[in-house]
């Protein structure tokens, strides 16, 4: 039988690269909400609110199609033991399509297409760490039909459920030799679902909540290697459960100022199980993550003549204890500065924002070999368009 002593480091490094530092959730779904540092689930005006908040659905007038991307650069740095090591620099990117159609004074439906999770990282195989991770990237699709009743004029409610695609591509050195590698690519397909409220008192105030279920996954492909007879694999995955509350306060015509704070629990995220004839049979490795929270302000202003212009601040907590602090992940304390612009009319709109994000931690007590200095400089830049029918 192989010799297991590498496969803890395989298990803990499953979890590819986030840029929110919140795990490896991707919650920059609308260049107009990123732009207000995603403080937008009490505004939820847009055919976003499909992600955000099912309830706002209800404030589109007339069926509205929004299209866009967010496309980012991962600037992930490594100093262990006074040498440096830079993670692959490459632009990533992931759209993001919604539908609103009002069915009638009270009803609307939704859809949506969007990437919430994932993206990656690629380390190589000359960091010290190589034996934790030199590979891991997520690819993540959700599908999503959404529906909205406004209860009175001040009150909505909105639901949604949706199919999730995961494909998950991770891989580790095993040293024994230079450039040896396990491999891991697996799929499946998950469940999850939300439920939202908006309440508007009055024209200056709004708040609003919303909450998604975890997905499960089983994820089911192969494990290969250079050193190892290859053999199919599964591994469990999951996406977690997450909560948003928000308040949105509009002091005069065209402004609007909101405040949100975000709940990801990631203390769902305690073992997971990769089994593998590659590796033995099967293997159990505790994550023991942490809950986190995002906490969000942001504000715009919509001039008479519809340009728009916005601006905001993230602050993303990390989820990540580090004793199984992976560079696969790169979770930290993150700071997000976000601005934006674009214009829109009775029939179209468009906005642009540019992302900087930017954390620095100190690992002291790993469990896995990864303690050092990790530094993220991430750029992004996030585009949508809309259009009413």
């Amino acid at each position: 039988m192989m010799n297991l002593r590498f496969i803890p480091g395989l298990l803990v490094a499953v979890l590819p690269s986030a840029v929110s530092a919140a795990g490896y959730y991707l919650p920059n779904q609308d260049a107009f909400a990123t732009a207000r540092g995603n403080a937008f689930v009490a505004t939820a005006d847009s055919p976003a609110s499909v992600f955000y908040n099912p309830a706002g659905m209800t404030q589109v007038k007339k069926a509205t199609a929004e299209g866009g991307f967010y496309s980012i650069v991962l600037g992930n740095q490594a100093n262990i033991g006074g040498e440096s090591y830079d993670a692959k620099t490459e632009l990533q990117a992931a759209p993001h399509l919604y539908y609103v159609q009002p069915l009638n004074d009270r009803w609307s439906f939704g859809a949506g297409l969007n990437s919430p999770f994932g993206l990656g990282t690629e380390w190589g195989q000359d960091t010290p760490f190589r034996t934790a991770v030199t590979e891991a990237r997520l690819m993540y699709i959700s599908a999503t039909a959404a529906l909205a009743y406004k209860v009175t004029n001040e009150l909505s409610v909105g639901v949604s459920v949706s199919g999730n695609y995961a494909n998950l591509v991770l891989e580790q050195g095993l040293g024994f030799v230079d450039n040896d590698y396990l491999r891991f690519d697996g799929n499946d397909i998950g469940y999850s679902g939300s439920i939202g409220v908006l309440w508007q008192p009055s024209e200056k105030h709004s708040f609003g909540a919303n909450y998604s279920t975890k997905s499960t996954f089983n994820l089911d492909g192969d494990v290969t290697s250079n050193l190892l007879a290859d053999s199919g694999g599964q591994l469990d995955f999951m996406t977690p459960a997450r909560a948003a509350v928000g308040y949105s306060f509009r002091p005069a015509q065209g402004w609007n100022l909101e405040a949100d704070v975000e709940w990801l629990d990631w203390d769902s995220l305690n073992t997971l199980h990769l089994k593998s004839d590659t590796v033995g049979g099967e293997t159990a490795v505790p994550f023991e993550w942490e809950s986190s929270f995002i906490y969000e302000v942001g504000a715009s202003y919509t001039t008479p003549d519809g340009y728009v212009f916005a601006a905001g601040y993230d602050y993303n907590a990390s989820a990540q204890p580090d004793k199984y602090f992976t560079p696969g992940v790169s979770d930290a304390d993150r700071h997000w500065l976000n601005a934006g612009f674009g214009h829109k009319s009775d029939v179209q709109s468009w906005f642009l924002t540019y992302q900087f994000g930017l954390s620095d931690r100190t690992v002291t007590d790993s469990e896995i070999g990864t303690n050092g200095e990790y530094r993220a400089r991430h750029n992004a830049l996030v585009f949508s368009y809309t259009r009413n029918f």
